[in-house]
Formats: structure tokens, sequence, C-alpha cells
């Protein structure tokens, strides 16, 4: 009964406390310096994705563009970011993760970067987790162990957890 206790306390600690490490991050990442790649879209294209479970698809857009380092190509679900060939367009790179986050064109922006309200609503639940982890920790009956070990144990799962989700970034 004390290991599935100490297991139980291992898991309600870590997991929330990593969830919530790694929407964090996300969020600090989001908005990283960039710096900008001129350049000039000499192709594009687009792949349409369907699943064998699913009846509805969906569209992923690419585009090339060659700059002074030389050419890349990217893609995202925006159908605006189709740009014909020929358009002058401004690729924003993230400095800390090397990701395109936009791409300027004709006066236009188009943002590449995932929406906050995924990691919002993470960060949201992990803290009612961790809330939940907190109040089980009070309200467990059984004293095999006292309840200061408890919390130990748990801050060692968030730790954990923290440190797991910041390896898997």
């Amino acid at each position: 009964m004390l290991v599935l206790r100490l297991f139980g306390t291992l898991l309600w600690f870590g997991l929330p406390a990593g969830f919530m490490t790694y929407a964090v991050h996300d969020l600090d990442v989001r908005d990283a310096p960039t710096y900008s790649i001129e350049g000039t879209v000499v192709g594009h294209r687009d792949e349409y994705h369907q699943s064998s479970q699913d009846s509805t698809g969906y569209t992923t857009y690419f585009i090339t563009v060659r700059s002074a380092t030389g050419d890349f190509e990217f893609g995202d679900e925006q159908q605006a970011l189709d740009t014909e060939p020929g358009t002058l367009v401004v690729v924003q790179v993230s400095r800390t993760t090397d990701d395109i986050v936009s791409v300027r064109k004709n006066g236009t922006v188009v943002d590449l970067r995932n929406t906050v309200g995924n990691d919002i609503g993470i960060i949201v639940f992990a803290s009612i987790g961790l809330l939940v982890a907190l109040v089980r920790e009070f309200l467990l009956e059984d004293y095999d162990i006292p309840r200061w070990v408890g919390f130990l144990i748990g801050l060692a799962a968030a730790g954990g957890g923290v440190y797991v989700a910041f390896l898997l970034m």
C-alpha cells in the first residue's frame, strides 16, 4: 500500500507540474526575439492530408524562399501562406528555436505561431491538478508515512516533471 501511495503522489504532483512547465515555456518562447530574412518566393505547393478514421482532411501549404543564405522551404495549414512565385517576402525567424514565426508579403503578415488558447488551457488544468494533488495529500487517511514525507515526495515529483518537460522541448 505504501508503494501505491508513493507512486500516486509522484503522478499527482509530477504530471501537472510537467504540463504547466511545458505550457509556460511555450508561451515564453512565443514572443522570443526574431531576426529577418528577405527573399523571393521561387515555388509553392500544397499537400492534402486525410486520415482513414476521419472523413475531413486538411491542406498544408508550402512555399520555397530564395534568400542570400540559400533556398529553404516551410509550410503551414494557413491558406494565407500560399504565395505566388516572384513575390518578395520577409521571413521572421525565432532566435530561440530557429522556427519561422511569421511571413510578411505585400503588406500582409501571416503569423505561423500557435495560438495561446491551448497553452492557457493547459496551465489552468495543470493548476487544478496541482491543487487536487495538494488536497489529496491533506485528505489521505492512510498515515503509514508522515504527511510531510508525502509533501517532500510531491515536491521532488514536481521537480522531476519540470525536468522531463524541459527535456521534451
